[in-house]
């Protein structure tokens, strides 16, 4: 990213509030615009998310490809590279009114002082990006391990998730490494969106919420097994909610194969299992 002109560097900065499309590229698009078009933010939301206010001044973003690519380059070369993964992970963190301006001040200081931004944790949006970038981070490794696929009748392997964060394009990335050989779908009913892979590169789209799959019949029976031996092995004198909880959150159950029913092809064990335990606790 170039420096900008020393000219319009020297004029005060106008505060505004910034409202962009939501896209990380109108947000790298905003960090263009305050060193060449001489604007401030005082605060940066979406255009869906912003309530307007009489003494604030508006200044919308129009998202360019081509600005952003200059500004992600310079961001990786000026700041690091591992300074653009976490601001590209804090970017896919669940909404909250001062992500993206914890973001832009972020990078402020990124370009101030390179590399070691991530040292000054003293600094509270350095703080802010990070906690936003772990939130996305570790829901994206317990996703890898929960995400549950079941075949449909086009031999496409289908998996409903619905995360608190918008972890579809990291599940993606992993997935089509994971399970290079087999056409899936990972659908994020929370988010509408879905990522669909048909065995060589993957699209993320825009998807119904409530889409439905036709399952082949081989599948219900597979379901049924996996159940049926999910709780067989479950020891009633060592079952441990709160530890169960910790781990394994209940709002991920609600896309696992293992806590949605009993099985309907054999008989169920008499046993407690960990679903007739935890299924009080589970979400309606």
């Amino acid at each position: 990213m170039p420096a900008p002109d020393n000219t319009k560097a020297s004029k005060a900065k106008r505060e505004v509030a910034i409202l962009f499309d939501g896209s990380l590229e109108g947000f790298l698009c905003i960090l263009h615009a305050y060193y060449y078009e001489n604007v401030s933010p005082l605060i940066i939301q979406t255009e869906d998310n912003y309530q307007p206010t009489l003494d604030t001044e508006e200044y919308h973003i129009l998202s360019c490809s081509t600005i952003a690519t200059r500004v992600q380059g310079g961001i990786i070369k000026k700041i690091s590279p591992q300074a653009w993964h976490t601001l590209s992970s804090a970017y896919l963190a669940a909404y909250v009114e001062d992500k993206y301006i914890a973001m832009f001040r972020y990078l402020l200081l990124g370009f101030r002082v390179g590399a070691i931004v991530d040292d000054h944790l003293y600094e509270d949006c350095v703080l802010r990006v990070h906690k936003f970038a772990r939130q996305v981070g570790r829901e994206t490794h317990l996703l890898t391990g929960f995400c549950r696929f079941e075949e449909t009748t086009n031999n496409i392997y289908y998996c409903p998730i619905e995360p608190t964060n918008y972890v579809l394009p990291r599940l993606a990335e992993h997935f089509s490494d994971r399970m290079m050989n087999q056409a899936w779908i990972i659908h994020d009913k929370k988010h509408g969106k879905a990522a669909v892979y048909n065995g060589e590169t993957y699209v993320i789209a825009d998807v119904p919420k409530d889409a439905q799959v036709q399952h082949t019949d081989s599948e219900a029976q597979i379901q049924d097994l996996w159940i049926t031996f999910f709780n067989s092995v479950a020891i009633k004198e060592r079952v441990k909610p709160k530890l169960q909880r910790q781990l394994l959150p209940l709002y991920f159950r609600k896309s696992m194969t293992e806590f949605q029913k009993k099985p309907t092809t054999r008989k169920t064990l008499k046993r407690k299992s960990l679903i007739s335990l935890e299924q009080k606790d589970l979400p309606t």
